[in-house]
């Protein structure tokens, strides 16, 4: 009798616990789409503001047959955003779906993806964000992405 009343105390704890999460999973979300609709407006000030100074960006692929580790630079990748947007070229990220885990002031985000350039597909893929809480708001500190032209659901 006793482990019957533990088992519904326990699913409502965990209930709960979940429901807490929920705010913190629409923030990490809200960053990242603001990182987005700021790729797509061409708008480099946006993206920053998102982006811990320390943020690193990566590539994971493979070439050869054999599995790559590409860095990437977030200078040279926002005087990309501001050259597309100055050529009136629009980099459209169109998020699938979003699993985000959230524990204390650190989250995990796991988005599938299509990227057009001004509305025609280049590729698919999934990025994989790491970020923390800091004083002024969630911030964004890796970015690992894949990018494929197979295989994609368009």
């Amino acid at each position: 009798m006793k482990r019957l009343f533990w088992i519904p105390l326990l699913m409502l704890c965990t209930g709960i616990s979940a429901f807490a999460q929920q705010p913190e999973e629409k923030n990490v979300i809200a960053v990242i789409k603001q990182m987005f609709d700021g790729m797509k407006s061409g708008d480099t000030t946006s993206i920053r503001a998102v982006l811990d100074a320390s943020c690193r960006l990566q590539t994971a692929f493979i070439k050869d047959g054999k599995p790559m580790l590409e860095n990437g630079s977030i200078t040279d990748w926002m005087k990309s955003v501001a050259g597309a947007k100055q050529r009136g070229v629009v980099l459209d990220e169109r998020i699938l779906s979003y699993e985000v885990r959230v524990d204390d002031n650190l989250a995990t985000a796991w988005t599938p993806y299509e990227l057009y350039v001004s509305e025609k597909f280049n590729h698919c893929g999934v990025d994989a964000f790491q970020l923390v809480r800091m004083e002024t708001g969630w911030k964004i500190i890796q970015i690992c992405d894949t990018r494929r032209k197979e295989g994609c659901k368009k």
